[in-house]
């Protein structure tokens, strides 16, 4: 995550504006309602938190998980900046979260309502082991949603990007949810260069 913790002073100007549209779309579709818990995996700099926060209200429990100490700490002068009292933040590698790590962090028992991640999964090494870890940790009836860039044609553009953002566009994030969740839904918004933005969400059965 060096490369993470290197661009987290620019990365808020860099992308908000152009997936900000589609961050709404994603949080739309966890369903959310006052008082839920959700877990936010590669958090960021937290630029979902708002929306989400918008809500759950003062009495949900939001839970932000990233593992670039800076990015973490972007988020962390938002949450102190905003005085959100609910928002929790962990700095850890998603293959690795338990459910002992958020109630401690909580400081109290906790049930996971939702699962939210954004841009994410194109980067997370081992990303199918992150789908399952914060996957089990989801309740049963729980949303699962995800927001990434496909795109997988072949060219030096996506190979500068790839290098560059340590990414892999190519990889069919919304499959494993396709799989196994109920209500799946999936859709796609054509940019620029072939790049597609897949918003895919389900319920946990």
């Amino acid at each position: 995550m060096k490369w993470y913790d290197m661009v987290a002073p620019l990365y808020d100007r860099a992308i908000n504006r152009t997936y900000l549209p589609y961050r709404q779309v994603v949080v739309q579709a966890l369903h959310l309602q006052p008082c839920l818990t959700i877990m936010d995996i590669g958090c960021g700099t937290g630029l979902n938190f708002e929306l989400i926060l918008n809500k759950i209200g003062i009495e949900g429990t939001l839970i932000g998980i990233d593992s670039s100490a800076k990015m973490l700490n972007r988020a962390r002068q938002k949450v102190e900046c905003q005085k959100w009292k609910n928002i929790h933040l962990l700095q850890r590698d998603a293959r690795k979260i338990t459910q002992n790590d958020l109630e401690t962090l909580a400081g109290r028992r906790i049930r996971i309502d939702s699962v939210i991640c954004t841009l994410g999964f194109s980067v997370f090494p081992e990303w199918q082991a992150v789908f399952e870890r914060s996957f089990n940790l989801l309740k049963s009836g729980g949303r699962y949603c995800i927001m990434d860039i496909y795109n997988d044609k072949i060219t030096f553009r996506n190979l500068i990007v790839s290098i560059l953002a340590h990414s892999n566009n190519s990889r069919r994030i919304w499959e494993p949810l396709q799989k196994i969740c109920g209500n799946y839904s999936e859709k796609r918004y054509p940019m620029r260069h072939d790049d597609i933005v897949v918003v895919a969400s389900g319920t946990k059965l």
